[in-house]
């Protein structure tokens, strides 16, 4: 790791200023778990508020990813390695298609449990005292929060994937008063602001021994899930329960009534689709900037394998987890999971790449390569990756524009109609004509 580096002293009215109301915080929450005064916290739509006196020690600013993530700068950093933009992946030493024998862990996960079951192991063998991950509020169930989960059974309640803004880092404040070793559960730009970290503030760093990475094509604000849910007709109020990906693998958004009554909002249209539509009306403005779909700074990093894109032996590995090994400290673990006798692992060869994930993965660059150079062109507020942005072609400007149109119409009603569509029998006649598309002009197969 590289040495020290002294913040300089910023104060969060910088943030406030140059990150927050351009909308170019990614609302990591890294900026309130790190300050070491706590006079930051989360507020309204996730953002970060002062409520205290800040004295300007600039650990906050020296740690947003918002405005500045320098890629070189992390390769050498994390890899000891360059960086090279063409790389759809990152620095990869292994992948990996996982899942946990436990078939409750497995079957709860969003795609295979790898993450829950690893947290689980982890914790069992007295390796970690705990993990930061993402609940639901158990107030306001369709909300997410940042949980220190120090039990088993706190991390399996916290299983599969939650699409919403989450300042998950925030969690990191109560470590300042720990003792242990904690793993951390993180998007791409929380992986980013971790690693910014580690060279700030080496005290919580020390606490943190693993960073777990989450594939991610984009998130949602955080009145996506309470929106879809009405959309669908179900009162709020009645709503005990809801799940991104419920249901049974796959998933879909899922809601448990109080009265037990279980409702996919749509069992005929594949929850990735779904998906795409709820970026488009919710995807944030940073996210759209963002170049990083696979976490490539995590020692692990995690997604779905889609084996129905494969033929042969893969095919038959459904519901499992594909696991990007990064780092030694990924390869040490990786290894302990393979000894525990608790998983089913199977490397996964080079040939082999699922084409469906390096799609996914180029797309969000591209896309924020048309932002991005947008951005330059029009003088305004963008993060810095310290490499030269490649310049998109016409094809993408114009898929860039097609994602974009959706979120230039601002008002609540636009989102309600759009939804009461997708969950209607309209929707379905639409998803299977774009399925078809996609066969006729897609190959996904390896």
């Amino acid at each position: 790791m590289s040495e020290t580096l002294q913040p300089r002293k910023e104060s969060f009215t910088f943030l406030l200023e140059n990150v927050i109301r351009p909308e170019m915080c990614t609302r990591c929450g890294m900026c309130v778990g790190v300050c070491p005064h706590g006079v930051l916290d989360i507020a309204a739509a996730a953002y970060p508020v002062l409520v205290g006196e800040c004295v300007s020690c600039g650990f906050c600013t020296a740690c947003c990813p918002g405005l500045d993530v320098d890629y070189p700068a992390l390769s050498r950093q994390v890899f000891d390695a360059t960086y090279d933009p063409a790389e759809l992946q990152g620095h990869v030493e292994q992948l990996y298609v996982a899942h946990p024998n436990d078939s409750t862990i497995r079957d709860a996960g969003a795609s295979g449990g790898m993450v829950t079951g690893i947290l689980d192991h982890l914790l069992t063998a007295g390796e970690i005292d705990g993990a930061v991950i993402v609940g639901m509020d158990s107030l306001l169930p369709y909300k997410t929060r940042g949980v220190l989960a120090t039990t088993g059974a706190e991390i399996q309640a916290c299983a599969q994937s939650k699409y919403c803004v989450t300042p998950s880092l925030a969690v990191l404040r109560q470590l300042r008063r720990l003792k242990g070793r904690y793993a951390v559960v993180a998007l791409p730009c929380q992986v980013h602001a971790l690693r910014k970290m580690q060279l700030v503030d080496r005290g919580l760093a020390s606490r943190i021994r693993y960073i777990l990475g989450l594939y991610c094509h984009c998130n949602m604000e955080v009145n996506g899930p309470e929106e879809a849910i009405e959309a669908s007709g179900i009162p709020l109020a009645e709503v005990a329960a809801f799940q991104f990906r419920g249901g049974g693998w796959p998933g879909s958004f899922f809601v448990i009534k109080k009265d037990g009554t279980e409702i996919p909002l749509q069992k005929r249209i594949q929850h990735k689709d779904v998906m795409n539509v709820m970026f488009r009306l919710y995807g944030p403005k940073r996210c759209l900037l963002c170049v990083d779909a696979l976490s490539e700074y995590a020692d692990l990093s995690f997604g779905d394998f889609w084996a129905f894109d494969f033929a042969g032996d893969m095919a038959g590995l459904e519901r499992c987890t594909l696991v990007s090994q990064r780092t030694a400290a990924g390869r040490e673990l990786m290894g302990q999971v393979q000894r525990s006798g608790r998983f089913v692992v199977h490397p996964l060869p080079g040939s082999r790449n699922p084409k469906r994930t390096l799609r996914m993965a180029r797309g969000k660059k591209n896309r924020a390569y048309v932002g991005l150079h947008a951005a330059m062109a029009g003088d305004r507020p963008h993060p810095a990756y310290h490499f030269a942005i490649p310049r998109p072609s016409a094809g993408q400007r114009w898929q860039v524009w097609s994602f974009r149109l959706f979120q230039r119409i601002k008002h609540r009603w636009f989102r309600m109609v759009v939804l009461k569509l997708l969950f209607s029998p309209l929707g379905v006649l639409a998803y299977r004509v774009n399925t078809l598309r996609k066969k006729i002009l897609i190959d996904y197969h390896a």
